[in-house]
């Protein structure tokens, strides 16, 4: 079983951390979020992994290196041309099934039900603001309409970021057909698009509602993603690089080379060499190489 995983983009809301780690390489709930996408999908047995990269995406190429349970094809997106390309750049020639899985947020569903799907399946979940996502029509549990993130949505039915396709090449044509006509929402290839040629070509697809998705796009969503991984795993997640001294810490993922001295900490990410001494913060990701100040920083509102 095949998977594309587009890991391409800046992560700009994530910056300043970004501009030094891939998105997809921090960590939330002790690892980094690649790690937790890749530990669910080889789990039910997806073998190949193609990763779409672009930014920083040597680091993505070193972190799969410690991998040997799958096998990892890297593709270069040069053009940030949408969603849809992305994925354009991973898919083969071929009439074989392909799991997408986006690289910003960690998906809860049952996967051995996903990848063993007869028709093309879409992870949906309800959301508050479906404004802002792709949405999805169904009926007797038949997807009858893709919208990408429209003004006014017939529903909150929203597109998770799983898709199963039943074949590659369908997708492909798909999304050729949309590059050769120069189809494109908010100026760029999307995917929703592509299944809508696919939908008026008579291609299935089915919804399976994900039981929970834990957004790691924001630092607001990574730090609430963070808590409740680690509330889960009954603590904190501290690299044996690190030294935790006179501190009180509670859900909170200290990264290697860190120092942390008489302070508390309740659901912070400290990055790469950060050094927090003295204070007293929570909901709050620390930089790479950083000292913390507390007068310099004010703490998220979860």
């Amino acid at each position: 079983m095949k998977a594309i995983i587009p890991v391409a983009g800046h992560g700009t809301r994530l910056e300043p951390h970004t501009l030094k780690l891939q998105k997809c390489l921090l960590p939330v709930g002790g690892k980094p979020v690649l790690e937790h996408l890749l530990d669910r999908i080889i789990k039910v047995g997806v073998t190949d992994v193609t990763l779409v990269i672009g930014h920083l995406g040597e680091q993505v190429k070193d972190f799969c290196s410690s991998y040997n349970n799958a096998n990892f094809t890297f593709v270069e997106q040069n053009d940030r041309l949408g969603l849809g390309h992305a994925v354009y750049q991973g898919l083969d020639d071929s009439d074989e099934s392909v799991l997408i899985v986006l690289g910003d947020a960690i998906l809860e569903l049952d996967y051995e039900k996903l990848l063993k799907s007869q028709h093309s399946t879409i992870g949906v979940a309800p959301v508050p603001d479906p404004e802002r996502f792709g949405i999805v029509e169904i009926e007797n549990n038949r997807i009858t309409k893709f919208w990408e993130k429209p003004e006014n949505p017939p529903g909150n039915l929203a597109i998770s970021g799983i898709y199963y396709i039943s074949s590659q090449m369908e997708l492909m044509q798909g999304i050729e057909y949309l590059i050769e006509n120069n189809i494109r929402t908010k100026n760029e290839y999307q995917l929703t698009d592509a299944f809508t040629v696919m939908l008026d070509n008579s291609h299935i697809f089915k919804a399976l509602k994900i039981d929970a998705c834990l957004d790691c796009g924001i630092p607001e969503t990574m730090l609430s993603t963070n808590k409740i991984l680690l509330e889960r795993q009954g603590g904190n997640a501290i690299h044996h690089s690190s030294n935790v001294k006179d501190s009180s810490l509670k859900y909170c993922t200290i990264s290697e080379d860190c120092q942390i001295e008489e302070s508390q900490l309740e659901n912070v990410i400290v990055l790469r060499g950060g050094k927090v001494i003295n204070q007293k913060i929570k909901n709050t990701i620390v930089g790479f190489d950083e000292i913390f100040n507390l007068a310099q920083t004010e703490e998220l509102e979860l």
